[in-house]
């Protein structure tokens, strides 16, 4: 019987220490969710995921009005939810930045393509204010690896027209010139448009300014 009653003390003490750590004040719950709502703000998810982001914040108000008023159990939930919605439209945020900021590449090298990168993009923030996180995130990917062919394929263009340039050049090159021409060509022939672009357009702007301009006239 004396076993009894103490493993019913026990049980008792061990509610009640739940019972008390569930109605304590949220604190940690609520510096995480107000830390994820500066993530999100900071790349800038209030501008492309306005839905995302007005739900994030309607619940960090909620959890801080709770707190506010004492109800410590119903401001940890909310503040919790508000943390997963913030969250969430940080992530999306990052997804449709990355897929602006490879077509603001590809736009510094094909002017003409300015319209259709806008347009992939005005697509993709029309979904994010449907609000449905995963086809949002499924079409900023989406947006973001259409940029990078464009891109790559626009860096390749360019970099074809340089190598052939410098090629024609090749006796007034400089033996390390040379090693970089030839890893340029490398980086062409295996389609690495980027690689090969930096390379060729690094080592034409590093000739002297009056053997450029007398070669391209």
């Amino acid at each position: 019987m004396k076993c009894v009653h103490q493993s019913l003390s026990i049980i008792v003490l061990l509610i009640t220490v739940v019972v008390v750590g569930c109605a304590g004040v949220p604190t940690q719950e609520m510096s995480d969710a107000r830390q994820a709502m500066k993530a999100a703000r900071d790349v800038q998810a209030e501008y492309y995921v306005p839905t995302f982001w007005a739900k994030a914040s309607q619940k960090l108000t909620q959890a801080e009005q709770y707190l506010e008023g004492g109800q410590f159990f119903q401001a940890r939930l909310i503040a919790t939810s508000a943390k997963k919605e913030a969250v969430d439209a940080h992530n999306t945020a990052v997804a449709i930045n990355r897929a602006k900021r490879v077509w603001q590449e590809v736009v510094t090298l094909i002017d003409h393509s300015s319209l259709e990168g806008r347009a992939l993009l005005e697509k993709a923030q029309q979904v994010a204010r449907q609000g449905n996180l995963e086809q949002t995130i499924a079409f900023a990917n989406e947006v973001y690896y259409e940029g990078r062919l464009t891109l790559n394929l626009a860096q390749l263009e360019r970099a074809k027209f340089l190598i052939e340039q410098l090629k024609v050049w090749q006796a007034e090159l400089k033996p390390d010139q040379l090693i970089t021409l030839t890893d340029a060509e490398i980086a062409f022939q295996s389609q690495a448009g980027k690689k090969a672009y930096d390379l060729i357009n690094n080592l034409y702007n590093s000739l002297p300014y009056d053997l450029r301009i007398n070669k391209l006239n």
